[in-house]
């Protein structure tokens, strides 16, 4: 504080008492008293600054001694407990997944166990068998044991296609069918699980042996040959309606084909949605059936590209039936089991 005073302020900036001492500080001019509580106030001031000090001086001591109470220990905390909450809820949606496609794995195997039994029973009952049938029931047993421990349709994979440093588990369920009532010059080998055109070019189609009604179905298919035009389709068709070797002539086919084309109700569009055709020897073609939502989806996994089509049930009605139709003479698709 100095006690020279200037003419442009001659009182007390509290009061009207002619000033005495003048603060370099902040430049204001005070009495004698009011000098005194301006000290006072400063002091008690930086008094509040050692307490605030004091009171991180103690932070300092209290986050050395217990670190794991650090803000950022503490979102390390938060996300190991978010990252484990979501891990569980993935694990608990892929079990309750895994026991549906179990449950109708089984229902299924039970029933291709029931016609194993019938047939047994038949050959056995008729005893008209020699070592070769001893081997074929044998073989058929075991296979059959096999596919119930062990599906090969259903598998728990790791997705590596994302960029995180977990890799997110899924279930992977591929749906076995396989094709019956051929129209046109196609017809099945191996085991109905190859479908197979004839030496002439020509509409052909056939369909699937199975009804779906509800849930979800995924199908693998590989094109193993196909020629010039390089038409194929891809699709389901309502169980009751009777099936053409011309998808121009079938009312309730939906899919896609060949050419850009995709079938809505048995009418041709072109290019819809966008949809471009990229069929191709050794291309493998997902179909996915979704009965609940009523959709089918078509991915190209190859090629990584995916085109869905909503389905009326009331312009095609349940059940559905996998459809396929080929042109080309000498075009092959395999239905896959992985």
């Amino acid at each position: 504080m100095s006690s020279l005073p200037t003419a442009k302020q001659p009182y007390c900036a509290h009061c009207n008492v002619s000033r005495n001492k003048f603060c370099e500080n902040c430049k204001q001019k005070y009495s004698n008293y009011h000098s005194i509580k301006h000290e006072e106030n400063l002091t008690k001031q930086m008094e509040k600054v050692f307490l605030y000090h004091n009171r991180i001086q103690q932070i300092i001591i209290d986050d050395t001694k217990n670190f794991s109470n650090n803000l950022l220990m503490k979102k390390i905390d938060d996300w190991e407990r978010q990252s484990i909450l979501k891990i569980q809820q993935t694990a608990n949606d892929i079990r309750q997944q895994l026991k549906y496609v179990f449950t109708k794995h089984t229902i299924e195997m039970n029933e291709l166990f029931t016609e194993i039994s019938q047939q047994l029973n038949k050959v056995r009952t008729q005893n008209n068998y020699i070592e070769t049938d001893i081997k074929f029931w044998l073989d058929k047993l075991n296979n059959f044991k096999n596919d119930f421990q062990i599906p090969k349709t259903i598998n728990i994979i790791l997705d590596e296609n994302n960029n995180s440093f977990i890799n997110k588990i899924k279930l992977s369920h591929i749906s076995l069918d396989s094709f019956h009532q051929a129209v046109g010059d196609i017809q099945t080998i191996n085991n109905d699980f190859t479908v197979l055109h004839g030496p002439s070019n020509g509409d052909a189609t056939i369909r699937g042996k199975k009804e779906y009604y509800s849930g979800i179905y995924t199908f693998h298919f590989q094109v193993e040959k196909l020629g010039i035009p390089k038409w194929i389709f891809f699709g389901i068709i309502s169980k009751n309606i009777p099936s053409q070797a011309n998808l121009y002539k079938t009312p309730t086919v939906y899919g896609w084909a060949g050419h850009h084309q995709v079938w809505l109700n048995g009418i041709h569009h072109h290019q819809y949605n966008g949809y471009i055709c990229e069929f191709d020897i050794n291309h493998i073609i997902e179909v996915f059936i979704d009965c609940d939502k009523k959709i089918i989806r078509l991915t190209n996994k190859t090629t990584s590209i995916t085109h869905e089509i909503n389905i009326s049930p009331i312009e095609c009605p349940f059940p559905w039936i996998l459809y396929l139709g080929l042109y080309g003479s000498g075009d092959q698709v395999r239905l896959l089991f992985a």
